[in-house]
């Protein structure tokens, strides 16, 4: 073989070789990585496998009190609607709406022409009667001073017996005759005491200290006694809701608010409770009030108990027919307990919570709940308060699982 030969020769052996080294090289930089990763992920698994659940925990908290806004209207402290008590036409007007009347104040007078003329006839039947009992007044003396003289005369034996006789049925004839007349001076002098009192209806007078919110009536109205009145309905009564009677007269130096508490705070409302009452529209500026009583029981209806929150008012800030909300710091009855309420598990087996117990062994506890504050909720029943619950249970875990647990930095829930 000549020389030039065997150089091509050895030059294609030896490229032959770098390309069969270079193909190694690549094949086992690519094999042994996905080897060392394969056995990786294999301890791994089987780590996992070996090593525990861990759980977060949280301990329950104490119930502590809680806002319970309720939606409101306030009243007047008193709300009075007048109302005529005699008959006639309005006479004359002395306040109108928005007024500030005094207890006593004169409101309005009606002219009754039949009371009065009804009042002039009683006193003349009075007076008719006073004088008919005075003329048997004086029978009666004349009757006693005959009778007494056929007495003496029967005494001697001058006169008859039958005359004696009719003397004395006289005599008490008279005495009867003079106890009718003055039982019919009692009856007419009665007769002109009510008519007397009737005319004094005619002043319509303010039972009590307040503001006029109220006016129905116009001078010339037409009045009758103890019925609405339809002349001139400014606007609904804030009693009855319809437009009567004559005036309407609210006190509102102080408010007061009716609300239904729910059946579940029932037990803590107590009276001298405060509340914040915030009006709307001024939800920044609420105002305090107290519970000045309940209605001591639970209606049937709605589960809830009537309550009456009293506002002082003496600037008039606020009026009578507000919509408010009534706010309370109250705690629910029987209420111990708040958990997150991502720690609560709703399925077919019930309301539940994951509890580690002893030996970090899981147990799935029914629970009562109460009030849902959103990120936290009220337990009522089912807890100790040293439990140690798991705070966001998943559904793999299963009850007696062993569990490694890790106290949350949140405990509250939050």
């Amino acid at each position: 073989m000549s020389e030039p030969g065997a150089a091509r020769t050895r030059y294609v052996l030896v490229i032959g070789l770098a390309i069969v080294g270079l193909f190694v090289i690549l094949l086992v930089a690519g094999i042994v990585p996905r080897i060392r990763n394969q056995r990786e992920l294999a301890a791994a698994a089987q780590k996992v496998q070996s090593e525990l659940t861990q759980v977060y925990v949280v301990r329950p908290q104490p119930a502590a009190e809680a806002g319970l806004s309720l939606a409101a209207t306030t009243q007047a402290i008193q709300d009075s609607i007048i109302y005529a008590r005699t008959s006639g036409y309005l006479r004359k007007r002395y306040v109108d709406i928005g007024d500030r009347v005094t207890a006593g104040q004169l409101l309005a007078e009606v002219d009754s022409p039949e009371i009065e003329q009804q009042l002039r006839q009683a006193k003349a039947d009075l007076k008719q009667s006073e004088r008919n009992r005075d003329l048997q007044k004086a029978n009666l003396d004349l009757a006693r001073v005959t009778m007494a003289r056929y007495e003496a005369a029967d005494a001697e034996g001058a006169v008859a017996k039958q005359a004696l006789d009719q003397s004395v049925s006289t005599y008490r004839t008279a005495q009867a005759a003079l106890a009718a007349a003055e039982a019919n001076v009692e009856s007419n002098r009665a007769n002109v005491q009510r008519f007397q009192e009737m005319t004094s209806f005619q002043r319509i007078l303010a039972p009590f200290s307040g503001t006029v919110i109220q006016r129905n009536v116009d001078v010339g109205a037409l009045i009758t006694a103890g019925s609405p009145v339809n002349n001139t309905a400014v606007a609904p009564s804030s009693v009855t809701g319809t437009a009567s009677g004559l005036f309407e007269i609210a006190q509102i130096d102080t408010l007061r608010v009716f609300v239904n508490v729910p059946q579940v705070f029932a037990p803590s409302l107590k009276v001298g409770l405060p509340v914040e009452v915030a009006v709307r529209g001024q939800l920044m500026e609420p105002v305090a009030g107290t519970v000045t009583r309940t209605a001591g029981a639970i209606d049937p209806g709605t589960r809830t108990l009537l309550a009456q929150v009293d506002i002082p008012n003496p600037s008039h800030r606020l009026f009578a027919g507000m919509f408010v909300y009534v706010n309370f710091k109250i705690a629910p009855a029987g209420t111990h307990w708040r958990v997150p309420s991502t720690a609560i598990v709703f399925n077919a087996k019930g309301t539940r919570v994951a509890i580690v117990g002893p030996g970090n062994k899981l147990h799935f506890q029914d629970v009562i709940l109460g009030r849902d504050f959103g990120t936290s909720i009220d337990i009522q029943g089912g807890l100790q308060g040293n439990e140690a619950v798991v705070k966001q249970p998943t559904v793999s875990l299963q009850e007696g699982q062993v569990v490694t647990p890790i106290e949350s930095p949140t405990p509250s829930g939050g």
